[in-house]
């Protein structure tokens, strides 16, 4: 008699645990509405993300939701590294979790071959091209070596270092007191003067130059090196 009474609480037990765990939202369900969504946000503006989900702290107890989970985020779409997604219920229980996720992007990005040394011009053999996660380069990046080569660098880099858009320096194509050549259009027609640059200037800069003719200083564009284009 005993017995018969102890198996049948024991079966009540284990009859109501299971209808409260059918009655749990399953976490890897919202793990994987968070994944999809992170997912189909990056590939909007990447090939290939790879999505990392954390997992959820699995002593969560949700009221499984009725209807279909709804995701969303504060943070841009286009976001690399790491993100926050928002998962919302709206019934029978209104409750909002939020998953942390990572967007990893591998890209061929140009890195140093060796140490360089601060305001070394770059070679081709200076740099190598290795696939890193871009969401690790906060700093930004450079895909091609053609944009690098030939470019100045402000400050040293150890090797394997990504180089970004400011570790580099356009080099001075135009030095003070240096001969130079002015070009002045007049209609059809192209005048050549000699002239001395009274500043240093890269490519594009405006500078003052000396017509070595008349002594005369007025102001240029540097179009090459040791060209300097001006107004007559």
């Amino acid at each position: 008699m005993i017995r018969r009474l102890l198996l049948s609480c024991l079966s009540a037990v284990l009859l109501t645990h299971s209808v409260y765990a059918d009655s749990l939202q399953s976490l890897a369900g919202i793990e994987q509405t968070a994944y999809v969504f992170a997912m189909n946000d990056a590939q909007a503006y990447y090939d290939n993300p790879q999505i990392t989900v954390d997992a959820m702290d699995k002593r969560l107890r949700l009221q499984a939701c009725d209807g279909k989970l709804s995701a969303f985020s504060s943070s841009s779409a286009d976001t690399t590294g790491n993100r926050t997604i928002g998962i919302r219920c709206s019934t029978p229980t209104e409750w909002t979790v939020y998953v942390s996720v990572k967007v990893k992007v591998l890209r061929p990005v140009v890195v140093a071959a060796r140490a360089l040394s601060a305001n070394q011009v770059l070679k081709a053999s200076d740099v190598k091209t290795v696939m890193q996660d871009i969401s690790d380069l906060r700093q930004g990046f450079i895909l091609s070596p053609d944009n690098v080569v030939g470019q100045q660098l402000r400050y040293s880099l150890a090797m394997g270092t990504a180089l970004t858009p400011r570790s580099l320096k356009q080099q001075k194509i135009v030095q003070r007191g240096e001969q130079v050549i002015l070009v002045a259009q007049a209609g059809s027609m192209e005048v050549r003067m000699n002239g001395m640059a009274m500043e240093d200037a890269i490519l594009g800069d405006k500078i003052k130059v000396k017509n070595s003719s008349s002594n005369r200083v007025v102001e240029g564009v540097v179009q090459a090196p040791g060209v300097v284009q001006v107004t007559m």
